[in-house]
């Protein structure tokens, strides 16, 4: 019988490529996600610049704009206040920084100019192609149609610390999903294009990916050998490719290789500044939580037990993960003492 497709998206895709065994974690493990300001704060604003594309909320926007404060429209302070609580990060200095990354959001041409179209704010797709084979699900944030020029922009609002390197930029997975996805979905928009949006650089916010379509041709068939790769992933396949044992990127590669990992060689430890040092969320071991189906499968886990509800017929069960095997020198030890010294060498001991 013939495997299923896996679902593929940007995201993905970009955790495969990083870091194997962070696939295996994320998509097969299923352990439960830890969550971070950054992501909340881009969560808040992605939901504002949806609901201010509603018309019946369109007229907040001048006096927005005018007075440059989002907040000055009561319902949107309270959103956002709503959005951050409900992940855990609510604090003035994350409701200071979702305020000025909303108005950078409604400065960049917002509705799209001249003879722009915006019909599916947040249009959801999943694309099934026979030939190259492959299934690709993703969201886009705002597409923006321009019928009488045959043209159709992808608007896709970031608030990451940077600026993807050149060569991200080239190979940019999430914009040629959509761009490919744009294909089916609006085939009479023959010029197609992603603008990135980067919120957090009011001076210089835009990033504007564009391929031919031989290009995207060509993407197809790369969407066709990841799907053969991750249609038979395995444990044996999650220790194929770490991060850790990868090489350092040049500076115009960015953010990958052992970088994705941390310097951190135990839970909290601390930088020179006093600040906890980041680490990848698996790289170390950690209790968790999951709620079981009467039948046996795994619904949803998570960090806190109290967050689970559980299942009828089913029940709640703690778990353990072991922490990432590239790291396993460093898995024994939650707090180590400050001048303990490792014993042997590691090529990999940050």
């Amino acid at each position: 019988m013939k495997k299923k497709n896996v679902r593929l998206s940007a995201s993905r895709i970009k955790s495969y490529k990083e870091c194997s065994w962070k696939y295996w974690c994320n998509y097969h493990l299923g352990l439960p996600r830890t969550g971070n300001d950054g992501t909340s704060r881009g969560t808040a604003c992605h939901l504002i610049l949806e609901v201010l594309l509603n018309p019946r909320h369109q007229k907040y926007i001048t006096s927005i704009m005018d007075k440059a404060d989002a907040y000055t429209v009561e319902s949107i302070k309270k959103l956002v206040e709503k959005s951050l609580r409900r992940d855990g990060f609510y604090n003035e200095e994350n409701m200071e920084l979702c305020n000025v990354w909303i108005l950078v959001g409604l400065s960049c041409d917002y509705f799209g100019g001249k003879g722009a179209k915006i019909t599916e704010p947040e249009k959801e797709f999943l694309i099934e192609s026979k030939s190259p084979n492959y299934t690709i699900y993703g969201l886009i944030d705002k597409p923006i149609e321009y019928p009488k020029d045959k043209t159709l922009k992808i608007v896709d609002y970031k608030t990451t610390k940077s600026k993807p390197p050149k060569a991200e930029i080239e190979f940019n997975i999430q914009a040629l999903c959509y761009l490919l996805a744009s294909k089916t979905l609006w085939p009479k928009l023959k010029k197609r294009y992603v603008e990135f949006q980067y919120l957090k650089f009011p001076d210089d916010p835009l990033v504007k990916v564009e391929v031919t379509d031989e290009e995207l041709e060509g993407f197809g068939y790369y969407l066709e050998h990841i799907n053969e790769i991750l249609n038979s992933f395995d444990e044996a396949s999650a220790k194929s490719s770490f991060a850790a044992r990868k090489k350092f990127p040049k500076k115009e590669e960015g953010f990958t290789g052992p970088l994705n990992c941390g310097f951190a060689k135990y839970k909290g430890e601390l930088k020179k500044d006093g600040n906890p040092m980041w680490y990848c969320e698996y790289k170390f071991p950690f209790d968790y939580y999951v709620s079981i189906s009467k039948s046996g499968k795994v619904l949803k886990s998570s960090h806190e037990k109290d967050s689970l509800k559980k299942p009828k017929g089913g029940k709640i069960e703690k778990r353990h993960y072991e922490g990432c095997p590239a790291h396993s020198k460093f898995t024994q030890e939650i707090d180590p003492q400050p001048r303990r010294q490792v014993d042997k060498k590691d090529d990999f001991d940050f």
